[in-house]
């Protein structure tokens, strides 16, 4: 069997740097699952040079330079409505079709009557099919809700996302493997994919230091993909740091932190402040990362990723470390480039 990965990103500038690194094998069975806030939709504005882009066209221009072609998901609920009341969905999904991309449209049950109106207009004219994200609880409920479910589960992918909650759905044992070998209409669906994370919010409660955090959502898609079940379940996981947004307006001088993708494991090297008693510029700790990571006995160094080539030219000195949002970018790629490779 093929498992398709489903690696949920927040669209920030680092994620898609990631993206346009990834090689072509990492690319293989890969769906995107992009959430879409406003804090990365806007407008281009004009200059002496080029005219305005509305934000629809931006963001499909740029998905074209990140992802290319390929079908990826797209939320954009979080989204407010225009001024005419409508959600933005239905221009996003019409600049990336126009663009050659394809768009599949992702909800959830609780959807506002605007965003659930535009994606129906977008799955009506684009012919895509759409994407269902529910909790767990959802999932062991759908008897309730599927008679009124507006799409054919043919046509429907659905995603079971855990969120944070990856080690305490773990710790519930064989009673996980039941609910999902419960699923309703389980064999009905397009498909059905299994998704969470383990990574804190922030690494706050963390002394400065290298750590390993057990990958509790693969732990977990493992043990259920692998109970039996009569359909396939395919996996997905948050490839940022966590399932929540950036706080905005983050004070300089935070410690120096990054995280890197085993295979087991995620290893976070946690820093120091940049500012005050004890504290070190954010290159030198950038560069001591990485050459932590190169020398980890459990590494397991990729030979086409873009991420582990970067780190090595980091830790031997012939490249810049930068800054955290190029190591947003590494990480990601790593993460993904990781997760593929090891897949079914």
């Amino acid at each position: 069997m093929t498992v398709r990965y489903v690696p949920f990103l927040r669209w920030k500038s680092g994620e898609k740097e990631a993206l346009r690194n990834l090689s072509p094998t990492a690319r293989l069975n890969v769906v995107p699952f992009f959430l879409l806030g406003a804090d990365n939709f806007k407008d281009k504005k004009a200059t002496k040079k080029s005219s305005s882009i509305p934000a629809p066209s931006v963001f499909a221009m740029e998905a074209l330079g990140s992802w290319g072609t390929a079908p990826f998901f797209l939320d954009a609920s979080p989204l407010p409505n225009d001024a005419s009341g409508a959600h933005p969905l239905t221009n996003i999904a019409s600049s990336v079709l126009s663009s050659g991309g394809q768009p599949i449209p992702a909800t959830s049950l609780n959807a506002s009557p605007a965003y659930s109106a535009a994606v129906q207009s977008v799955v009506h004219t684009q012919q895509l099919g759409v994407a269902l994200r529910v909790t767990l609880s959802e999932m062991t409920s759908a008897p309730s809700w599927l008679p009124s479910w507006p799409f054919p589960l043919p046509e429907t992918d659905l995603i079971v996302d855990l969120a944070d909650s990856a080690e305490s759905v773990l710790a519930l044992g064989a009673a996980v493997n039941t609910a999902f070998a419960s699923l309703a209409s389980a064999a009905v669906w397009r498909s059905v994919t299994l998704a969470g994370t383990s990574i804190p919010e922030n690494f706050s409660k963390l002394a400065a230091g290298n750590y390993t955090r057990p990958r509790f959502e693969a732990q977990l898609w493992s043990q259920v993909a692998n109970s039996g079940l009569f359909y396939q379940l395919d996996y997905g996981d948050y490839a940022t740091v966590s399932t929540a947004t950036p706080a905005p307006n983050i004070a300089w001088g935070y410690p120096i932190t990054v995280k890197y993708t085993l295979v087991a494991d995620y290893l976070i090297c946690r820093g120091v402040k940049t500012t005050g008693v004890g504290s070190q510029d954010m290159g030198p700790q950038l560069v001591k990362h990485a050459k932590f990571i190169l020398g980890f006995a459990g590494r397991g160094r990729l030979a086409t990723c873009w991420a582990d080539d970067t780190i090595d030219k980091i830790a031997g000195g012939t490249q810049s470390p930068k800054a955290l949002a190029h190591w947003v970018s590494l990480a990601v790629n790593r993460h993904i480039e990781l997760v593929r490779s090891v897949l079914p």
